[in-house]
């Protein structure tokens, strides 16, 4: 159902809960597989209607498409093995004839907010899950991706229909940000999963104290490049992270700290690395950096370019922007208490820093508030190790672009990134309660 009263979502979703709570395993599984047969016919309409909508390069939101999928896949195969595991009490003396489970069970309706840079996959990281433990959910997209949330929803809805599925189970709900927080409010909701900036995350916990709030709020990304490796590879590998999508991720490279002995030739490198990404048009199949979400965001980012460098800053890379289209720029010279450095910046803009070691990089890549993912680059096994326990992040990628992630895999941050993993399997960790179940023979 499509709605805009929120007392009317609210109870909806609550009666829907009371259908579907007790569905089994293969009830909810046979839903899920019939959404991944209708997404399947909506693919290349989903993916053009994102790329009008959002400026996504359109062989990027193809490849968004083909990741949702993979994502609906992982939460099939997770609802067949996740929400019980047997308890070994029978090990116990006195208890040798009891029987006991730990279970996991659905905690009621879910409110799942989403938001532009990812319209689809993000939003299915959020549902399949969901619906998948026996939840029902609202779900409030973007406002800036309508037709892309509504394609979406209607290939849910259709494939709702075609299992029997009760009424009401994915309703969609409307972008007003005001009636949201209502909604987000509302006792019937037992849940609310956000994915979206730091302020309004913060918000919603000022707010939602007591109820399950799950939140993922990005991050300034880092990645520390050690002496020894291959400046020309490194670099090829990190260019796409920084800038690919305008850079509109949270999980981008932002801050990349190398070594001074490195320095001369990565500097080099990861510069004609960016510079050879195609530009422009994201309707042209080999655009990788096209328009950011809006114009305003984009005069937003110049400023903060403009008054970087009158900080002290010097520009390796910069080019004219174009309305929402903003170039690739690079910097080095960035002081530490520039927001370029501190807070999350998304956008196709770069900081790079010379470090003398290699320990001087992760203590700088580490002093952060954020900690969504971070990587570092090595030939040193000592460096790694000591890389896994220094970067304080939700992923440390080793050898590999913080952006790298497999949709099955655990996805979240620490400290100012958020709270809790997605990925599948650990999402429906989220939307569930445990609760032991022990029985003692019959007396």
């Amino acid at each position: 159902m499509v709605a805009e009263g929120w007392t009317e979502l609210a109870e909806n979703a609550l009666q829907a809960f009371g259908a579907w709570n007790g569905a089994s395993r293969l009830v909810r599984r046979r839903l899920l597989e019939a959404w991944l047969e209708d997404l399947a016919q909506v693919r290349e309409p989903l993916a053009l209607a994102m790329t009008r909508e959002t400026g996504k390069p359109i062989t990027l939101a193809r490849g968004e498409v083909g990741r949702a999928e993979a994502t609906l896949r992982a939460s099939i195969d997770a609802v067949a093995s996740f929400g019980e595991e047997s308890v070994p009490y029978d090990l116990m003396a006195g208890a040798d004839d009891c029987r006991a489970t730990f279970r996991r069970f659905p905690l009621g309706p879910v409110l799942a907010i989403t938001p532009f840079n990812f319209p689809v996959n993000l939003a299915m990281h959020k549902l399949a899950p969901a619906l998948g433990v026996g939840c029902s959910v609202i779900w409030k997209p973007c406002p800036q991706a309508p037709t892309t949330s509504r394609l979406l929803w209607e290939s849910f809805e259709a494939a709702r229909v075609r299992v029997s599925a009760p009424g009401n189970l994915l309703q969609l709900a409307g972008s007003d940000p005001v009636r949201a927080e209502a909604l987000a409010r509302d006792p019937r909701i037992a849940a609310v999963s956000f994915t979206g900036s730091e302020r309004v995350g913060r918000h919603l916990e000022q707010v939602l104290a007591g109820k399950r709030l799950l939140l993922e709020l990005g991050g300034n990304g880092a990645v520390v490049v050690d002496e020894g490796v291959a400046a020309e590879a490194v670099a090829g590998q990190l260019a796409p992270a920084a800038v690919a999508g305008a850079g509109q991720s949270c999980s981008k490279a932002q801050r990349i700290y190398v070594h001074q002995r490195l320095w001369e030739a990565f500097v080099p490198a990861f510069v004609s690395a960016v510079k050879a990404l195609p530009l422009g048009d994201p309707m042209d199949p080999a655009t990788v950096v096209g328009p950011m979400i809006d114009e305003v965001s984009a005069s937003r980012m110049d400023a903060s370019l403009d008054r970087a460098v009158s900080a002290g800053a010097t520009l390796l890379l910069r080019g004219v922007r174009q309305g929402a289209l903003l170039p690739p720029a690079i910097l080095t010279g960035v002081p530490e208490e520039d927001p370029l450095q501190g807070e999350e910046v998304f956008a196709p803009v770069t900081v790079l820093t010379p470090v003398a070691t290699f320990e001087e990089g992760l203590g700088k890549a580490a002093a952060t508030r954020f900690g969504l993912r971070a990587s570092a680059y090595s030939r040193d096994q000592r460096h790694l190790r000591l890389a896994e326990s220094r970067l304080r992040a939700g992923g440390v990628l080793l050898n590999l672009p913080p952006t790298f992630r497999l949709d099955a895999s655990p996805f979240g941050g620490v400290q100012a990134s958020g709270n809790g993993f997605e990925g599948p399997r650990w999402a429906m960790e989220g939307f569930t309660e445990g609760r032991l179940i022990v029985e003692g023979p019959a007396l």
